[in-house]
């Protein structure tokens, strides 16, 4: 019935696939693994550069410089792409970005081998290289992708950026050590050349039927009249788009209550670390203590996450669809940090925070990168680009902020902060459940989903028994009449009982294995059941004689 590939076999134990994506996803996959992979080799040299060079209060001045920069980077961004958007296929606005991040990166490398102080540019170019390199790679999938597609393959996509970060870290400290601050950064440099490389050949293998309307092509002339465009057109995108200002609030109070459980989890820690080591001898037991935690901490956080993003993350979009999925990590942080009200221990606070960092790298970024593939293509590349760069920095300040005038204005204790982060995910959830109100109406004006439809009936078999018999369901058997939506398959019995032993169902091939005992006949009625992404429902019977056929 489908023919699948080897990988495609691979990638549909972690969601649904129809025939022919899977080289897509690997690309995309491969791009999402080298970005993140690069960008913790670069982030793992951080510290140490601006700890060598300053003290660590000069993190938090660097943080709030990085969204100040963010605020001209925007314009010039929506400025480039209206440029780039009107003439030419999108995968080059990528490729330049990058090749700009990367002739940035060999200038940061030639400074430090010469002796330079690059701690504070380095700091402040990394924290904005993260977030537009990463926006504008999910901008790019989106622009890829039609809205069941996206929804189906960006779990699998973004288990491969989560993968790449956790080895990214790991490899980080066996490789600098070896090569300097130096190499490493050579070595990201040269490494980001794979997604350049990459991105120009993804176009062309999505397949009919799973690609956006203007895949891979140039500006649509819809957009191409606003090419006059301000200096604030990068905000614009976002203020005049109700939907946009929703996901933008959201990112903002999600990166505060973040920041927020951070900064207690700190508290917490040190705490623990002045109980244990509180004499100033021992100040490198205590250095190390906090050392061991932090490892532990970021490593379990990442594991998890990436378990979370390569065997739940579908199988949630499949159940409960985004506006469902969007939910779950508020829940999860009303529950978490009531907890922490009631049991104020730093173990308590470590598995909550590992919870909370889990799902929000994997479900929760999936989810969001997601809500962009109903809107237009400026909406998914400047208005993300706003989103994911000044407005999620701008929740760092925010943060900054709360953390100095509730503890040094206010004389707020730790708890003070727990129950303001309550408030604040009681508040996100509302606003999850507005979005993904919002996101659901959009994409049914898109879409209207229809079940899927029995288009060739299966006529009976007539098989012998004592001998194998290969039955494989002809190719139109079942159709979906959605663009983008894919199909899985499962066999039955009659009333869709249990299978006998001898019927075996390959679910992704639509292909029968019959071998009923040598000496036995009768008659089996047989169901094939066709379900789409969102859960609905066509169905097949047809009945299978075997044995004596005078008998049957």
């Amino acid at each position: 019935m489908q023919s699948f590939s080897a990988s495609e076999r691979i990638l549909s134990l972690f969601t649904t696939l129809r025939p022919g994506e899977g080289r897509s996803a690997l690309l995309l996959g491969a791009q999402s693994f080298v970005i993140m992979f690069s960008y913790y080799l670069l982030k793992v040299i951080r510290d140490p550069l601006i700890l060598a060079e300053g003290n660590p209060e000069l993190k938090a001045y660097t943080n709030a410089m990085q969204a100040v920069i963010l605020m001209l980077v925007v314009p010039v961004f929506a400025k480039i792409y209206q440029h780039q958007a009107a003439n030419q296929p999108q995968h080059l606005l990528v490729q330049r970005i990058l090749l700009f991040f990367i002739g940035n990166m060999v200038l940061f490398g030639l400074a430090y081998n010469a002796g330079w102080r690059i701690a504070i540019a380095y700091y402040v170019w990394l924290g904005i290289f993260s977030v537009m390199a990463v926006a504008l790679f999910w901008s790019f999938a989106a622009d890829l992708y039609n809205v069941k597609s996206g929804q189906r393959l960006f779990p699998v996509i973004a288990a491969a950026a989560s993968a790449g970060a956790y080895l990214g870290a790991s490899f980080a400290g066996m490789w600098d050590p070896m090569v300097g601050h130096g190499g490493t950064i050579y070595t990201a440099a040269v490494l980001l050349m794979l997604p350049c490389w990459l991105s120009s050949l993804v176009a062309p293998t999505v397949p009919a039927g799973s690609g956006s309307s203007f895949a891979g092509s140039a500006q649509s002339g819809e957009e191409k009249e606003d090419e006059h465009t301000s200096l604030a057109e990068g905000f614009l995108v976002v203020l005049r788009s109700r939907y946009l200002i929703l996901i933008a609030v959201f990112v903002i109070i999600m990166n505060l209550i973040n920041t927020n459980g951070e900064f207690i989890l700190s508290a917490f820690v040190s705490q623990a670390a002045d109980a244990s080591f509180g004499l100033p001898a021992q100040a490198a037991e205590r250095d190390a203590f906090i050392t061991r935690f932090y490892s532990s901490y970021f490593a379990w956080f990442n594991l998890l996450g990436f378990f979370v993003q390569l065997f739940l993350v579908a199988r949630i979009f499949d159940k409960v669809g985004l506006r469902g999925a969007i939910l779950i990590l508020p829940a999860l942080m009303i529950l978490s940090y009531s907890a922490m009200l009631i049991f104020p221990l730093l173990a308590v606070v470590r598995v909550s925070m590992i919870a909370e960092n889990s799902l929000s790298y994997s479900l929760q970024n999936t989810t969001r990168h997601a809500l962009f593939l109903p809107l237009s293509r400026k909406e998914k590349y400047v208005g993300k680009q706003s989103i994911d760069t000044f407005f999620f920095r701008f929740g760092d300040l925010l943060s900054a902020g709360a953390v100095f005038i509730g503890s040094s204005l206010l004389g707020l204790q730790l708890s003070g902060f727990v129950i303001a982060n309550i408030g604040l995910a009681a508040g996100l959830f509302w606003i999850s459940w507005v979005i993904g109100k919002q996101n659901q109406g959009v994409v049914e004006a898109l879409i209207i989903n229809a079940p899927p439809i029995l288009a060739v009936p299966i006529p009976d078999q007539h098989i012998a028994a004592g001998e194998p018999y290969d039955l494989t369901l002809p190719a139109g058997t079942f159709l979906d009449p959605d663009e983008g939506d894919a199909l899985k398959f499962q066999a039955y019995g009659q009333a869709r009982g249990q299978l006998p032993s001898w019927v075996r169902f390959d679910t992704m091939r639509g292909h029968f294995r019959l071998a009923p005992p040598a000496g036995s006949s009768g008659a089996l009625i047989l169901m094939v059941v066709a379900t789409d992404f969102d859960g609905l429902e066509a169905e097949a019977e047809f009945t299978l004689y075997y044995g004596d056929m005078s008998e049957a």
